[in-house]
């Protein structure tokens, strides 16, 4: 599978908060965890920083994923994407976001999330959101960055097949 620079990678190993996220959502919860290409060999993500890392030895920790590619990207939007992503690295992943995500979710709002809008506050999916954000001005399910989970994203991929190719995908069904 030939990566680029923009493609996302949605992933799941059933984890706690997949778990708890699939109680309190109205649709299917797959996706707990979200990283974003950088090249053939490597992804940015928040992990307990926000990092760059080796994309094949992480696909290689996961049981199941799925890669999307936004087919409008430009060359531009690529190196925006780039420069974005790399502002953020070293910082540290942030546990409080989750905690507002999952007040978000039990009350079916984007109250708590959206009041937290420090570009220093991120988990996976609102770094990603923010990267798309400022690179392309693109909001996943017309969801402010700050309020993105992984899912926002594969429902924003669901709704707008014109505008997103999977290049993989390995769930449980």
């Amino acid at each position: 599978m030939g990566f680029q620079c923009g493609d996302i990678i949605l992933m799941s190993k059933d984890s706690l908060i997949v778990k708890f996220m699939r109680l309190f959502q109205k649709d299917p919860c797959t996706w707990g965890h979200v990283m974003l290409v950088k090249d053939e060999n490597t992804v940015w993500e928040a992990f307990w920083l926000l990092r760059e890392t080796d994309l094949h030895k992480r696909l290689k920790k996961v049981k199941y994923y799925k890669v999307i590619r936004k087919k409008d990207l430009t060359e531009e939007q690529k190196y925006k994407i780039e420069k974005f992503a790399k502002k953020l690295l070293g910082r540290p992943y942030g546990v409080f976001r989750i905690i507002l995500q999952m007040f978000d979710h039990i009350f079916h709002t984007n109250w708590f999330t959206s009041k937290a809008d420090s570009k220093y506050l991120q988990v996976c999916s609102s770094y990603v959101a923010w990267v798309y954000w400022c690179a392309c001005k693109y909001k996943f399910n017309d969801v402010p960055w700050m309020s993105c989970d992984p899912d926002d994203i594969e429902d924003d991929q669901l709704k707008h097949p014109e505008l997103w190719e999977v290049l993989f995908e390995n769930r449980r069904i």
